[in-house]
């Protein structure tokens, strides 16, 4: 190993970082996709090993890393999930990455391994096409894939910029029930009060609070100039909205964390669905890089 010196191997780093789920982070160090401490990069035959003070990181072959990814022709499901760490649930292919990062891949590591099985070609093209419509709404947020941790769903958790010290997300992509086949789903959400996962989320968890009951205001919150009801929050009940789909704001009172629940019509739909839905939030959105002190629900 030794230290990094090229840009394109920071570049893998953070792609790399890009496909595993925020939840699935190490307990000290930062969300952030750039590396931390010293980087170091190994080449091996057909793979290429990179670790940061967080994550290891392997593309191609070999199995000593946290989180390893194949390099395959097609992106191709390789395990059932969720298996958190270890192989990675989706193999990473040459449409995975930007033009010149490949080509540099494909001179350090080798062509791509071809891999019988069910091909996620057309799952990961809609979580590219959803993540180019709403970065720009976003502006900041990180991007963490989602694919390996819970079963009804596979999309993006967008987390709020590590500036704003907050918790809260927003999930896009698809989801499905035993009753509803897979559509466009979307979650605006903060973490449950007081339920922490990390040392250093103790402050931004108190301030989400804070800054929950500024959405839920019932004469100027962000979330209820969005209801026909600017009292829709003083009810433990969802509150439909008039967006496409099937949207609805949750009261805390629920004791359910996405202050808004929604989803699409169809499976067709959802790069466009989500950016409407998105682009009703960011009114909302834009109060939270306050630090909102002395509010009440009283």
């Amino acid at each position: 190993m030794r230290p990094i010196r090229s840009l394109m191997e920071r570049r893998l780093f953070t792609r790399l970082w890009e496909e595993v789920d925020f939840d699935d982070h190490p307990l000290e160090g930062g969300h952030n996709p750039e590396p931390e401490g010293e980087l170091l990069v190994a080449y091996r035959a057909n793979g290429i090993r990179l670790e940061d003070s967080r994550l290891s990181f392997i593309l191609g072959e070999g199995d000593d890393a946290d989180s390893i990814h194949r390099w395959s022709t097609i992106s191709t499901k390789m395990n059932q999930g969720p298996s958190r760490m270890g192989v990675h649930r989706w193999s990473l292919s040459p449409n995975c990455l930007d033009s010149k990062l490949c080509e540099w891949v494909l001179e350090k590591i080798g062509t791509p391994e071809q891999i019988s099985g069910e091909s996620v070609v057309k799952h990961r093209l809609l979580l590219d096409q959803i993540r180019t419509q709403l970065s720009p709404l976003l502006p900041e947020w990180t991007w963490h894939l989602e694919v390996d941790n819970k079963l009804d769903r596979m999309g993006w958790y967008v987390r709020a910029p590590s500036t704003w010290c907050s918790l809260f997300t927003i999930f896009v992509g698809l989801g499905w029930t035993e009753q509803i086949s897979p559509r466009g789903m979307l979650l605006f959400e903060r973490a449950p009060p007081g339920e922490l996962d990390r040392e250093d989320e103790a402050e931004p968890n108190r301030l989400d609070g804070l800054r929950t009951v500024a959405l839920c205001n019932a004469s100027r919150g962000g979330l209820s100039f969005l209801a026909s009801d600017m009292n829709w929050a003083s009810s433990p009940h969802p509150t439909q909205l008039e967006l496409p789909g099937d949207v609805e704001l949750w009261p805390p009172s629920m004791g359910r964390w996405p202050l808004l629940h929604g989803r699409s019509e169809s499976e067709e739909d959802v790069v466009e669905w989500s950016e409407e839905i998105v682009q009703a939030l960011l009114p909302a959105i834009s109060t939270l890089s306050t630090t909102i002190e002395g509010l009440s629900w009283h």
